[in-house]
C-alpha cells in the first residue's frame, strides 16, 4: 500500500458503503446534460431509422426492441443499459460493483455515435426512449422499474443512494446481502 490510491481506494472498501463518482460528471450531469436531452430525444429515432420510406418496418423493429428490452428486464433483478466509453456507465459500474450489488450489463455499442453503435443499439435506444422518455445511457432498471442514470432519471442510481433508498430497493428487488 505504498501508493496513496492504494490507500484510499483501503480506506472506501473497508469503512465506506461506496466511492463518490466524479463530481466533473456530476457537474456535466447537471449543467450540460439536460442542454444535450431533446438532441438526444430527437437523434435516437433517427438513428433507428424513422426516417425510412418504410415506416412499418421501423415500427416493427421498435416493437421487437420493446419486447426484448421486457425479456431483458425481467430476466435479473438489476439490468444495466451502457455503452463501453461513456464515462457515466463507467462510473456507474463502479458504484453498484463498490457496493456489492448484482447486474446484469446490456451494452449498446461502445457510444452513440454512428459507427460505435452495436447491431441493434440504435433501435434498442429509441425502444428505451419511447418506453422511459430518456435516450442516455447508462439506465438502470431494477425490480423491471426503470431508475435512469447515474445522476438523473427516474430518479437515478446517486440520489436514490443519498437518499438510503437504493440498497433497500435492490433487496426487494431479489438481491440479498447488498454492502455486507
Amino acid at each position: 500500500m505504498n501508493e496513496s490510491s492504494d490507500i484510499i481506494r483501503y480506506l472506501y472498501t473497508t469503512y465506506a458503503l461506496w466511492t463518490p463518482p466524479s463530481e466533473l460528471l456530476e457537474w456535466i450531469s447537471q449543467s450540460i446534460m439536460p442542454g444535450l436531452k431533446p438532441l438526444f430525444s430527437f437523434f435516437a429515432p433517427i438513428q433507428a431509422g424513422s426516417k425510412r420510406e418504410d415506416s412499418e418496418l421501423y415500427m416493427s423493429e421498435i416493437k421487437k426492441a420493446k419486447e426484448a428490452i421486457n425479456d431483458e428486464v425481467s430476466s435479473h433483478p438489476v439490468v444495466v443499459y451502457t455503452y463501453e466509453l461513456s464515462p457515466f456507465s463507467s462510473e456507474l459500474k463502479a458504484v453498484l460493483d463498490n457496493l456489492g450489488i448484482d447486474y446484469k450489463e446490456i451494452s449498446l455499442g461502445k457510444e452513440w455515435i454512428p459507427g460505435f453503435l452495436a447491431p441493434g443499439g440504435a433501435t434498442k435506444r429509441a425502444a428505451l426512449l419511447e418506453m422511459t422518455k430518456q435516450s442516455s445511457l447508462p439506465h438502470v432498471f431494477i425490480g423491471g422499474s426503470p431508475i435512469g442514470g447515474l445522476f438523473s432519471g427516474n430518479p437515478g442510481i446517486m440520489p436514490l443512494l443519498k437518499e438510503d433508498k437504493l440498497l433497500d430497493m435492490v433487496e426487494e428487488a431479489g438481491i440479498q446481502n447488498v454492502a455486507a
